[in-house]
């Protein structure tokens, strides 16, 4: 018997959710918070960024790259672990 492989669209739409789900979740509120605020301000300065809301954007499209990429590998094999039993 052969292995069955998660479908290409399926693969797609897993991607794409995790990724929307982790901006969704990561982001800044509106309006934020002052934890929020101080946080954001804070990890900038660690890394001498001046700028907060465009290490804000940078940061969230980092993370989530990283998040989607990991979730992503993990979701398709157990896909694929479920389609072969």
């Amino acid at each position: 018997m052969a292995a069955r492989r998660v479908p290409a669209g399926i693969r797609i739409f897993t991607g794409l959710a995790i990724f929307v789900l982790t901006f969704l979740l990561m982001r800044p509120s509106d309006p934020a918070t002052q934890g929020q605020i101080d946080f954001w301000k804070k990890a900038a300065g660690l890394l001498g960024e001046r700028d907060v809301e465009g290490f804000v954007g940078i940061a969230l499209l980092v993370v989530c790259t990283i998040v989607t990429t990991v979730g992503y590998q993990v979701a398709v094999r157990l896909i694929e672990k479920m389609l072969n039993k």
